[in-house]
């Protein structure tokens, strides 16, 4: 309970007010490009701490359970202060003179407390204060059943898409911010690797602040399942949170960005390194090779000179490059793995479209040559395995083939619902064996399930209904739909999951 009060009071608001900084601080470095004598410290201090003192003022308001009229009073006094903390706060840095003349003035021109300075400093200010005070209670609604909020949007939900909008404002500003200082040949104004250092703070920032989203949903579960949970894990999450967050920030940096070989261009240059590369061993052979001529008889020609330097040094631009190279490698690798990954999931999860996609012309053209050049090959494999020696076809001597199972990308696509509903099922039983509760063959379905079920809290009523859909797919004739079928599938998700997490725990 002490850690989950640090985290509530004080880790939570701390990482709210350093992501809403993050975003004063953009907006502080486009309005100074505008008016350079203003100061970076007031508007950015006052943002974050308006931040600082909504969270607060939050503990404040549940710890006394203030209501409506106590509540207003409250909120209206705390709103002035802030307002009256910017306005003094404006002062700082200005001799006593001006601020007395200017005090001095109010009465005939009240108006003048509203400069342009204070206003903005005010809107920023309160915007910071309410978004800090909605994402402080969107993070203790967290805990509540799902049934409290269904009038409105999920906390969750809401905290993301807040987080997601605060990103795409700062991205914005600092577009804009971009688009200025390439037209002001001044030096002085902010340089663009800090700029792009805020947004990287920021999305770090925000996905600390998403790990503790899912660990608040994760630690509600838990507690309705009544799931005994370390009391070490709350510091355990934080800590494997920013550590996984560092390495993120590592490779973002390592990633190119100031320029990035094309995906052909990286092609033509790894072509031409592995050219280089053939070269530099056949030139490597011919020296080695070289002192051995001399041996040859007399009358035979003479011994071809070693390669000459010039030789050598073609290799050289192409080694030159090789880090550009290979962090433009290392980017398509992970570029194109990302989209293979994406797609294939999409496809797995749609088969009608992967279906639709093979009933092309070009397409089934493509895997019809394909299938014919495959046939020949191994008609060239299995010509040149029948003419190697009986000898040493006895030496190793292969034991039984197994059946080699076919992709489960295309053999789903291929299955109908029924096999589907079957497969779904069957793979259960093979990952729930290789975790130690194997299915014994005197047992029935809804015996395993008796056997299965009760270590799979999370999941257990999906693994019931589960065995139903195999039985009823395997021993009724009813007919199975799509629909059915993404039901199915949605269930078998869940006990997957589960029986992962049985994997981890073990």
């Amino acid at each position: 309970m002490r850690r989950d009060a640090r985290l509530r009071h004080w880790f939570h608001p701390l990482l709210i007010s350093a992501m809403i900084g993050c975003i004063a601080v953009a907006a502080t470095d486009l309005i100074r490009l505008i008016i350079p004598t203003w100061s970076r410290t007031y508007f950015v201090a006052g943002c974050v701490l308006a931040a600082l003192e909504a969270s607060g003022s939050y503990w404040v308001i549940k710890a006394r359970n203030l209501r409506w009229g106590d509540l207003r009073r409250f909120r209206l006094t705390e709103i002035l202060t802030i307002l009256i903390l910017l306005k003094i706060g404006s002062f700082v840095g200005d001799s006593w003179g001006s601020v007395l003349a200017e005090i001095a003035a109010w009465p005939s021109q009240p108006l003048g407390i509203l400069d342009p300075k204070t206003v903005i400093a005010s809107f920023l200010a309160l915007a910071s204060w309410l978004l800090s005070t909605l994402t402080i209670r969107d993070l203790e609604r967290l805990d509540d059943p799902p049934e409290y909020y269904s009038d409105e949007s999920p906390p969750g939900e809401a905290i993301a898409n807040r987080f997601l909008g605060g990103g795409a404002v700062l991205l914005a500003i600092i577009g804009i911010t971009h688009r200025i200082l390439e037209s002001l040949p001044n030096q002085s104004h902010p340089p663009l690797p800090r700029l792009a250092f805020n947004v990287l703070i920021y999305f770090l920032l925000g996905f600390v602040l998403l790990g503790q989203v899912r660990y608040a949903t994760l630690r509600r579960q838990w507690r309705t399942n009544e799931t005994k949970v370390s009391e070490k894990l709350t510091s355990r999450w934080v800590r494997y949170s920013f550590m996984l967050l560092g390495l993120a920030a590592i490779a973002a940096f390592l990633i190119p960005t100031g320029h990035t070989m094309g995906l052909l261009e990286l092609v033509a240059s790894l072509s031409v390194l592995f050219k280089y590369v053939a070269q530099l061993i056949a030139l490597l052979v011919a020296i080695a090779v070289w002192p051995l001529t001399f041996l040859l008889p007399s009358d035979s020609e003479a011994p071809p000179p070693p390669p000459e330097p010039e030789d050598i040094e073609m290799i050289l631009p192409a080694a030159a490059n090789w880090i550009e190279v290979l962090r433009s490698l290392l980017f398509w690798a992970a570029a194109l793995g990302a989209a293979f990954y994406v797609a294939r999931n999409y496809l797995r999860d749609y088969p009608e479209v992967l279906r639709a996609l093979l009933s092309l012309g070009p397409i089934r053209a493509l895997r019809a040559l394909l299938a014919g050049l495959w046939r020949r090959l191994a008609g060239m494999a299995a010509a040149i395995g029948e003419r190697v020696p009986r000898r040493l076809s006895l030496r190793r001597r292969p034991g039984p083939k197994q059946p080699r199972e076919p992709f489960r990308f295309l053999r789903l696509g291929a299955l109908s619902p029924r096999e589907r509903t079957l497969y779904y099922y069957l793979s259960v039983l093979r990952r729930a064996g290789r975790q130690g509760f194997p299915r014994r063959h005197s047992q029935t379905p809804y015996e395993y399930d008796d056997t299965l079920a009760p270590h799979l809290p999370q999941a257990r009523q999906e693994m019931d209904q589960l065995t139903e859909d195999f039985v009823e797919a395997r021993y009724s004739p009813h007919p199975i739909d799509r629909e059915r079928e993404r039901e199915v599938r949605t269930r078998w998700k869940r006990v997957r999951d589960a029986v992962r997490a049985l994997k981890r725990a073990e």
